[in-house]
């Protein structure tokens, strides 16, 4: 650590503090988005004030203000987080695999789940970011699972896995979503070993 003098016997600026400052704003970050993904998923995004947020991470309200302008950049910052561990869960695995460990995590965080189908629910019909964003997302998936299964395939398996998730949200306690899942994929043969099926369509 280097410190520097102003030639007056006075310190201007000591190199190396800038950057755990940095890194102290990045950490704090984390932990204001983890406390907000906590409580959106457990009380849903308008049931959440920001002074619940700044309670959790243990900061004050103004910190998550400054940190995130609003409670709607907080909000994109959580789905951000949401879509950068789903992608993370995809990393090398098949697509049998990455969508079945996709089912366990969805039933293990169904606040989340819950959030993510209301606001695509609610902004579907309206011009806003929230709705390109979902569209946005869906083209990506449709793109990645029609390399293995075709358009049409790709086109299909979306439409169950929308319909499933909405399936399991409103009767979780009767509806197993990782069975639901693996019949599926069973039925289509997507996963199994042995020659691949040709694409549908």
């Amino acid at each position: 650590m280097v410190v520097q003098s102003n030639g007056l016997g006075k310190v201007v600026f000591i190199v190396g503090i800038k950057g755990q400052v940095q890194q102290r704003g990045v950490e704090r970050r984390r932990e204001i988005v983890d406390a907000a993904i906590e409580l959106f998923g457990r009380n849903g995004y308008a049931g959440t004030g920001v002074a619940a947020i700044a309670k959790i991470a243990g900061v004050t309200p103004s910190a998550v203000i400054h940190h995130f302008g609003s409670k709607e950049n907080l909000l994109k910052a959580v789905l951000d987080e949401f879509d950068a561990r789903a992608a993370a869960r995809v990393g090398s695995r098949s697509l049998r695999e990455a969508l079945l460990e996709d089912a366990e995590y969805t039933m293990a965080h169904k606040g989340l789940a819950t959030l993510h189908t209301v606001l695509q629910a609610e902004h579907i019909a309206t011009d806003s970011a929230v709705r390109d964003r979902f569209r946005a997302r869906n083209r990506l998936l449709r793109g990645h699972f029609a390399a293995e299964l075709g358009d049409a395939g790709a086109t299909e398996l979306i439409a169950f896995l929308e319909g499933a998730l909405t399936v399991w949200l409103l009767d979780p306690e009767t509806t197993d979503l990782r069975a639901m899942y693996e019949h599926y994929l069973s039925s289509r043969h997507i996963g199994d070993t042995g020659p691949t099926p040709p694409p549908s369509g």
